[in-house]
């Protein structure tokens, strides 16, 4: 297993070869994805495979995971968010080409001579976070200082209502 894949990799010869590419890729060569992240420490794991089917289409299609750390919209605190995602992208020379491509592929816009590898991995992590990112439990939050807006909190017992000498008023007679 190669432990860093290179960031520039001609995806037409891959796919012409029928290759496997399996490796490591670093989050910080991925500044759009690093700007939605609380933490830019970690690496996706790639694991993909090239190929051509019998339509004569090229493709690649894999499994990419990694672990990379959000703000919980609920809380506003910390949260590790695991990433896994499958592909199967179609290898297009023009956005022309998409209309052709068969619908078990999502485009992927290949120049010849070789994709930044980094920038379409990037991409497909970016579709895979939540749109609003929260812990799955609502007590993890309640862990950081988090309160559901209107949770019933009962006073204490001997607490007096403020209100109480209001009702003094409204019950006064008024004198003739």
């Amino acid at each position: 297993m190669q432990s860093c894949l290179p960031d520039k990799v001609d995806l037409w010869k891959l796919a012409a070869a029928g290759d496997r590419l399996r490796g490591g890729i670093p989050l910080q060569r991925m500044p759009r994805l690093l700007s939605l992240l609380s933490a830019g420490a970690g690496e996706v794991t790639v694991a993909l495979q090239a190929g051509v089917d019998e339509s004569n289409t090229r493709f690649i299609a894999g499994h990419l995971e990694t672990t990379v750390e959000v703000v919980c919209q609920r809380c506003m605190s910390s949260l590790r968010l695991p990433l896994a995602v499958d592909f199967r992208l179609g290898l297009i020379r023009t956005e022309s080409q998409a209309v052709g491509l068969s619908t078990e592929y999502e485009p992927l816009l290949a120049p010849e001579g070789g994709t930044a590898m980094s920038e379409w991995v990037e991409d497909e992590l970016i579709l895979a976070l939540p749109l609003v990112p929260l812990h799955d439990d609502v007590r993890e939050c309640e862990t950081h200082g988090f309160t559901l807006p209107g949770a019933y909190q009962a006073l204490p017992a001997k607490q007096a209502n403020p209100f109480a000498v209001l009702s003094v008023l409204v019950n006064k007679q008024p004198e003739d």
